[in-house]
């Protein structure tokens, strides 16, 4: 008689992994939210806390040692990080939306087996450069193969978490078009050049730099898939969906600053704006939710767009009132509400792809409404 095969593992309580993301928001990440986002990388103790509460692998399977959690829970704790800490969020999606769910998602099992528990246990950071390939024009990343091994030459613009991060996701344009994802540690020598920090306008404790690939060599265990362009398109309307978490945390921070001037100012007015608001994301969490895990629905595409559009809009709207009712004192660099207007502004640049810009210029421009109409005639 055959051994019973082993019982796979549980995949983690959601409301516990809430519960937990909700306590580092309220003592470790808000706390430090106006010192972190002035600093030259997101702290340590972040990352590590994060870890501990294992939020680094919610979004990676259970039998690979993540939570398994659902893409719901993943994204209603990005959102409860980005309500505290904007940066920290923006890191951990990196890592645990974006990297270890392109890495479980991938045709490596190997790959899989070896490195995703020890991501899911944040023994090891990661972080992401393949926005470029969204890019038109000629590829920015050239892969040839080179014998039982592929090269890379080229420039990753943006990639996050340098100096946190030890591992990196890149993806780049072979010969005849396809698009290949490879996993590399950033310290290969030579072979990858980081320029200096980039200086931004917001986050600029994300660590960003530009990457300069001579000659990377990645073997094929490093290998995650290899997709067609148009398999990579519709696998970015699949996700445009997961950043409006980002979007709504920022517009509820922004609630509750309103919120507490009001409580202070005794003011009904900054009351009800606060009420309004709150309201408004959460109708805007639900469309959200009602589209999020659909990507094969009818209409999913347009649906996505618009509601993303819907979210970022909101973000950038309610920071903006946050600033206004602040006062002049928003405009000190550490002013809270100032922050969130640049986070809300970064979110809007986030996973865009063409038709998310033109949809959020849109709505933006329909906004104005008369306004509007009268600059067209």
């Amino acid at each position: 008689m055959s051994a019973p095969s082993p019982t796979p593992p549980a995949a983690a309580d959601p409301g516990a992994l809430l519960e937990r993301a909700r306590r580092v928001a309220a003592l470790v990440l808000a706390p430090a939210a106006s010192a972190t986002d002035q600093a030259e990388a997101v702290p340590r103790e972040h990352i590590r806390a994060l870890a501990d509460a294992g939020l680094l692998g919610i979004a990676t399977p259970a039998r690979h040692g993540g939570q398994g959690a659902p893409a719901r829970v993943a994204r209603e704790v990005l959102e409860i990080l980005a309500g505290a800490c904007g940066v920290t969020a923006f890191v951990q999606m990196q890592h645990a939306t974006a990297a270890c769910s392109l890495i479980a998602r991938g045709d490596n099992e190997a790959l899989k087996e070896r490195v995703l528990p020890r991501l899911a246990a944040g023994e090891r950071f990661c972080t992401v450069g393949f926005s470029h390939v969204r890019r038109p024009g000629p590829p920015m990343v050239r892969v040839e193969p080179d014998g039982d091994a592929v090269r890379l030459d080229g420039t990753v613009p943006w990639l996050t978490g340098h100096g946190i991060a030890d591992d990196a996701v890149i993806a780049g344009a072979l010969p005849d078009g396809r698009l290949m994802y490879v996993l590399t540690p950033l310290w290969a020598g030579d072979a990858i050049e980081p320029s200096p920090p980039l200086r931004l306008s917001a986050m600029n404790a994300s660590a960003t730099v530009s990457l300069t690939l001579r000659g990377l060599r990645v073997g094929a265990e490093q290998v995650i898939v290899t997709a067609t362009r148009e398999q990579q398109a519709a696998r970015d309307v699949a996700g445009l969906l997961t950043p409006s978490a980002l979007s709504l945390g920022v517009a509820g921070a922004a609630a509750a600053l309103l919120a507490e001037l009001a409580g202070r100012r005794g003011s009904a007015h900054l009351a009800g704006a606060a009420r309004s608001l709150e309201g408004e994301r959460d109708d805007a969490r639900a469309e959200v939710e009602a589209w999020a895990d659909r990507p094969e629905a009818e209409g999913y595409g347009e649906h996505a767009v618009r509601v993303r559009a819907w979210c970022i809009e909101l973000g950038v709207r309610a920071a903006h009132a946050a600033v206004a009712a602040t006062g002049g004192s928003a405009n000190l660099l550490d002013n809270a509400a100032q922050r969130l207007v640049r986070e809300a502004m970064l979110y809007s640049l986030t996973a865009q792809t063409r038709d998310l810009q033109t949809a959020t210029v849109q709505r933006l421009l329909d906004r104005g409404g008369g306004a509007t109409d009268r600059a067209r005639s």
